[in-house]
This record gives structure tokens, C-alpha cells and sequence, in this order.
């Protein structure tokens, strides 16, 4: 059969090459004196990006040339999988700046709440697909899955790391409300995440500061500060590719959560529309594949990979323009990082096998 001539691979594959090509520039650009003055070498956090885009283009051809519906039948090893990995984290985590997010596997950090994600987001989609005329019935087709999501959720949120807890339970409620679950439900569900997620805010004072600093005496802090500045001071067009000094001195983690401040410096306002422009390019395929696909379970998951990336790009914008209070979510296919780029890559490669394999609505003969 032959694929409407505007729905094409080349939707996903041009926007992600470069998407990972500014990240590249940019995490040199952001990175390359804190990097000197740290490790004596202007280039080592652009010689380990280019090892994540590496990885994270290979990831996305192995599980685009992996049939999708093999991911179904393993979605229950891979939750036990990642719960493992979680609950391992509190017990063998590297703790940095309060908060035990990451495990040390040689010389590199692994983020496990990125493969709980993943992980998860399986999970729902297969259970979703399977469990389809049970989705009015609350103690058979809701509640199982919401058991599985809050222990991620806890997990997640007790790190502490809310801003990957909510945008894991900000997925699943997405994913549930589209294919048709009662809004009822969804309600009775989203209450105890409000109650843990605020239990675990009143228990952490930086992040009840940041609260009050946020939504009560309007205190903007320094890392936001200087990111608005970096922001301001490129202007329209930019001042040039590693010329910007605000995000190379001021702002902390310019290559990494505040990426974005980084590139409306370097590239301008103009640099910052193009990036959203990218995104939402390659984020329409997934959701116009989830419309179209004929089988639930694929339908489901390359809605939930769009989601996924959606919540974590609006949330890592958000934070970076002040519209919310910082939730350290990195900006998909442009921070750097090697678990979160490894895990785009996945979810770019599971879209393009769902493309090649699931039936399409609207295909010719």
C-alpha cells in the first residue's frame, strides 16, 4: 500500500537530525568555558554530546527497524524492570544538589526516571489496547493501571524530582481522558497526586521557597534571572555562536534545562521560533500517526510518545521564560545528557516502526 504522499519518515527524521545538530552547537557554545575552567578542556562536554547524539541515533534505528508490537508483549518485564531501577536508585543513587536522580555506571549517569517513563508509557498503551471494554468499569479497567502509574509516581516524586513526576502522571491522565476513560475517574485519580506531590513539596523548604518566591512575593531566582537576560540580550537575531557571555557565565546549566536561554542568545528570538517550529513539526507526525493508525496499541503509544515529548518541551519552555517555576525537565533532542537523549532516540524510532507497520487510515491501495 502506498503512504499518503505527505505523510513521510522524512516528517520525524529531518526535525530530529536537526534538532541534535543546534543541541550539539549549542551545548559547545553554552558549555566550553565552564568546561575549561572545571576540566582544563574547552571541548569535553561537545566530545560526550556527540557520544549521546551518537547513541541516541542508533537507539532510534534499532527500534525502528524492531516490529512495535514486540514492545506489547515485554511491557510488563520492562515496568518490573524500571521498578527495580528505582527503587535501586534509593538504595545506590548519586545525590547531587539535594536530590538522588542519577546511578553511576562507569564513567557516566544514568537518570532512571527517564527509562521509568519509557517503560511505563509501554505499559499504558499495551494495557489500554487490552483492556478496552473495561474502560468505564473502575476497579477493572482503571484501577490496575493507576496502582502501577502512582508507584512510579511516588518513586519518582520522592527523589525528590516533582517536575518528572508530574510530567509521568500529566502523560498518563493524557493518555487515559483521549481513549475514551470517564472524566470521573480521571478526578478521583488526579487528587492523591495532588496530595502526595504537595506532601513531598511542604517536606523539601527549597522547593516551598521556590513556591512562595514564584506565586506569593514575585522573586525571580538567579539562574531564571540571568536566563531572561541571556534571552534579552539576543535579541531578534542573535549574537553569534559562541559570542553570548550572560549563558556562558551567569546561567547554571545553560547546556543542560536552560539549553533554551542558550539559543535566544546565540541565535535570537528568530533562533528560538525555529527550535519551536522544529518541534511542532515532528510532533504533529506522532499525533497525526496516532489518529491514523488502525491498531490500538500503536495508536496508543505514538499518542503517548507525542505527549511525552510535548509535556517536557512545554514544561523545560515554561520554566526557562518564567511562565513556571524551574522543574530541571530537559528540552527534548537539544539538552545535553545521554540518558535523556538515548531515551528520545527510542521514542523516535518506536514512531517510525509504528509508521512502516501499523495499518493506516486513509492509505491507497
Amino acid at each position: 500500500m502506498n503512504k499518503l504522499p505527505w505523510f513521510r519518515p522524512s516528517f520525524v527524521v529531518l526535525p530530529y537530525f536537526l534538532l541534535l545538530a543546534i543541541g550539539i552547537v549549542e551545548v559547545w557554545s553554552s558549555s566550553y568555558y565552564f568546561a575549561f575552567k572545571k576540566f582544563s578542556d574547552p571541548n569535553f562536554f561537545l566530545k560526550r554530546e556527540i557520544v549521546f547524539v551518537g547513541l541516541s541515533i542508533a537507539s532510534a534505528w534499532f527500534f525502528s527497524v524492531l516490529n512495535y508490537r514486540f514492545l506489547k508483549r515485554i511491557s510488563l518485564i520492562l515496568v518490573i524492570f524500571a521498578l527495580f531501577l528505582l527503587v535501586f536508585l534509593h538504595v545506590d543513587g548519586v545525590s547531587i544538589r539535594g536530590a538522588t536522580r542519577w546511578l553511576r555506571i562507569g564513567g557516566f549517569m544514568f537518570e532512571p526516571s527517564g527509562f521509568a517513563q519509557l517503560a511505563l508509557l509501554i505499559y499504558i498503551a499495551d494495557f489500554i489496547s487490552r483492556k478496552q471494554q473495561f474502560k468505564d468499569d473502575i476497579t477493572r479497567g482503571v484501577i490496575p493501571v493507576a496502582v502501577v502509574a502512582g508507584i512510579f509516581f511516588l518513586l519518582i516524586a520522592v527523589e525528590p524530582d516533582v517536575g518528572s513526576a508530574a510530567l509521568l502522571i500529566f502523560v498518563f491522565l493524557a493518555m487515559i481522558y483521549v481513549f475514551g476513560y470517564k472524566f470521573s475517574h480521571i478526578l478521583l485519580l488526579i487528587m492523591p497526586a495532588v496530595v502526595v506531590m504537595g506532601a513531598v513539596i511542604y517536606t523539601n523548604p527549597n522547593k516551598v521557597q521556590r513556591l512562595i518566591n514564584f506565586f506569593v512575593t514575585g522573586k525571580v531566582n538567579y539562574q531564571v534571572e540571568h536566563a531572561l537576560v541571556a534571552l534579552g540580550s539576543g535579541g531578534m537575531f542573535g549574537v553569534g555562536v559562541a559570542k553570548g557571555i550572560y549563558k556562558s557565565l551567569f546561567v547554571p546549566d545553560s547546556y543542560n534545562d536552560f539549553i533554551m536561554a542558550g539559543i535566544g542568545e546565540d541565535f535570537g528570538f528568530l533562533g528560538v521560533i525555529m527550535v519551536i517550529l522544529l518541534l511542532v513539526f515532528l510532533l504533529s507526525f506522532m499525533f497525526q500517526l496516532s489518529f491514523r493508525c488502525k491498531d490500538i496499541f500503536g495508536k496508543a503509544l505514538s499518542f503517548g510518545i507525542g505527549a511525552l515529548l510535548s509535556f517536557e518541551a512545554i514544561m523545560n519552555l515554561f520554566s526557562v521564560y518564567h511562565i513556571m517555576p524551574p522543574k530541571g525537565i530537559t528540552m527534548p533532542f537539544l539538552s545535553y545528557g545521554g540518558t535523556s537523549l538515548l531515551i528520545d532516540g527510542v521514542l523516535v524510532g518506536i514512531v517510525l516502526s509504528i509508521y512502516k507497520r501499523c495499518p493506516l487510515n486513509g492509505e491507497e491501495a
